[in-house]
């Protein structure tokens, strides 16, 4: 998705010299997007600065190199689960941010299945923890605007496939089913009568709908972009 919007960004703007700085905790990550870079062409106007850690940890490492950089375009996609003091830390971001420059933020959507599991079952699953808080796009969006910043929330169709989850002996079933409840062995560890009561909800209308005998988890998204 990165190298799709540098693409978009030299296409917008031809000739001009472009620094990607990028920031992701997981080795694995970085290993494949500097893949990607070593076998695409065209990117001789673009430099790349690689920081294997989280957006927090880079946060407090310009904090505390009085780093005043600035830039045009600041993306976190799946990011601010992660982030326990999100509005803080996009107040930071927001100070880095060129003037008419931009901010994207990507979250599941509010009306999404995710969503609604959270809403249903958050005292059963494992959805939120330490590390992880179920957050929606349109959640961030009240919030960006409560703080009187000017933003746009854009809508971002996607469904799973899920069918699979629902035939008994179903190798990739549980699997999907462990990813769709972040609970790991799921099938095995979940108490029979709740099992029962999430599998239900699941093909249900507030998690999926059904289309040629296909049951199609809502995995909509949503898109904030910020205006400052």
């Amino acid at each position: 998705m990165d190298l799709h919007m540098l693409r978009k960004i030299q296409e917008k703007h031809p000739g001009v010299h472009i620094t990607n700085d990028v920031v992701d905790p997981s080795s694995d990550h970085i290993g494949k997007y500097k893949e990607l870079v070593s076998k695409s062409q065209n990117l001789e106007n673009v430099s790349f600065n690689w920081n294997q850690m989280s957006s927090q940890e880079y946060e407090q490492q310009m904090k505390e190199k009085n780093d005043n950089k600035k830039w045009d375009f600041i993306h976190m996609i799946q990011v601010l689960y992660y982030i326990q003091n999100f509005e803080e830390t996009l107040t930071f971001f927001l100070k880095h941010l060129e003037q008419n420059g931009r901010m994207l933020l990507i979250l599941i959507s509010g009306n999404s299945g995710w969503a609604s599991i959270d809403k249903k079952y958050s005292t059963c699953l494992p959805l939120q923890n330490d590390t992880c808080a179920v957050i929606s796009s349109h959640f961030i969006k009240d919030i960006i605007q409560k703080m009187g910043i000017k933003c746009q929330h854009y809508d971002l169709p996607s469904v799973i496939d899920i069918t699979t989850c629902f035939n008994d002996g179903s190798e990739e079933g549980t699997l999907l089913l462990d990813f769709v409840t972040q609970t790991l062995n799921f099938s095995k560890s979940a108490p029979p009568s709740l099992k029962a009561e999430i599998m239900k909800y699941l093909r249900g209308p507030e998690c999926s709908t059904v289309k040629d005998e296909k049951i199609m988890f809502n995995n909509n998204s949503g898109a904030v972009v910020i205006e400052p």
